[in-house]
């Protein structure tokens, strides 16, 4: 923690900022080691020669365990709330200049703080994603979590293969796979479960239904989960019994995509060539216009973090950054095809982490 702490100092010398605001939880973690519960229930406040975690005394004890090297500032509501603390933190180190998280902060948080700043002579200014290129090349300790987290993620996803049924409902399939992940160490899911079948299999991100697995039909999967703070994120696609024609066409387009990118990319690429691996494929295919969503992102303390892959972005990647490798096609009326692997970047190519099967014809019974 305190050599990240010194690199995130380096960056407020680099912004000219005297101090920062940290408010978003995954940021505070990475940090100090702590996090709150709920946004705004913890902040930290960072200066060249001070560091203090505000939270009130339901989090108290956690901050002492774990945001060793910080000073605990208890919020009191009514007597010593967070813009007092950020008042005299100012005055303490005599800042005149202090960064806080614009893509975080909320309208009314921000007004209360500037009227601090103006009580305290000193200035707010909104700076974006600071800490999150930080978060963004992994040391060797969170590529390890990491690994952890996918590696229950693909035994999730086996144990799925081997108990989905013909029949069996897209929110019982959902309910096998978090129920496992539960049980099997997972602290909680990165995020709610996809299992979308049929027509449904047609929206990148559908909510589960009621809806029965049919014979030869897509049934997309894409799952996470969260281990010692660390997320993984995995989506494969089946068909139950049979393979139909146009089934075998389209997942082997997206399957040819996804190998693309893995086979091609390396440190030092732009993250929109990355994506223009895979869109070449689909598009040469025919399915361009059913490709809408990018590439893929990079992944660690959040879902969706530093790098993006998308038609548009310039991140530069660099090594022992993540990213997920998910091309997809999705066709109204029909369904969908996603195959994504997390992969981590080196210099001459990238790390497979994801190893569950992409063989997508499974044999089941009928519910």
């Amino acid at each position: 923690m305190s050599s990240r702490l010194e690199k995130f100092r380096e960056k407020l010398s680099e912004q000219k900022l005297d101090g920062f605001v940290v408010s978003r939880i995954p940021n505070q973690r990475y940090l100090s080691g702590f996090s709150g519960h709920a946004d705004f229930d913890a902040v930290l406040l960072v200066s060249k020669d001070d560091a203090r975690v505000v939270t009130d005394s339901r989090y108290w004890q956690l901050a002492e365990e774990h945001a060793r090297g910080f000073t605990l500032v208890k919020f009191e509501r009514g007597k010593l709330e967070v813009p007092q603390a950020l008042a005299e933190f100012a005055q303490a180190n005599d800042l005149r200049t202090i960064g806080f998280e614009a893509q975080h902060v909320p309208f009314n948080k921000f007004r209360e703080w500037q009227k601090a700043a103006r009580k305290g002579h000193f200035k707010l200014k909104p700076v974006d994603e600071l800490i999150e290129t930080l978060r963004a090349v992994k040391d060797e300790a969170e590529l390890a979590k990491i690994r952890r987290a996918v590696e229950l993620t693909d035994r999730a996803f086996a144990h799925f293969c081997e108990r989905v049924r013909v029949g069996m409902t897209e929110r019982q399939a959902a309910w096998i796979i978090e129920s496992f992940l539960r049980e099997n160490g997972g602290d909680k899911l990165a995020f709610d479960p996809i299992v979308a079948s049929g027509t449904n299999a047609a929206s990148p991100h559908a909510e589960v239904t009621e809806r029965a697995f049919q014979v030869g039909e897509p049934i997309t999967i894409d799952i996470g989960v969260k281990l010692d703070g660390y997320n993984s994120d995995l989506t494969r696609t089946i068909t139950l019994n049979e393979m139909t024609d146009k089934f075998k066409e389209i997942y082997n387009i997206v399957l040819k995509a996804q190998r693309a990118v893995e086979k091609k990319t390396r440190a030092g690429l732009k993250s929109k060539q990355v994506d223009a691996y895979a869109r070449r494929v689909i598009e040469k295919a025919g399915y361009g216009e059913y490709f809408g969503h990018g590439v893929g992102h990079g992944l660690g303390l959040a879902v969706h973090e530093l790098p993006r892959a998308g038609k548009t972005f310039k991140d530069v990647l660099q090594e022992n950054m993540t990213l997920t490798v998910e091309p997809g096609i999705y066709v109204p009326g029909w369904g969908g095809v996603r195959i994504e692997d997390l992969v981590v970047i080196k210099k001459d190519g990238v790390e497979i982490l994801s190893q569950a099967s992409k063989e997508p014809l499974v044999s089941v019974d009928a519910f």
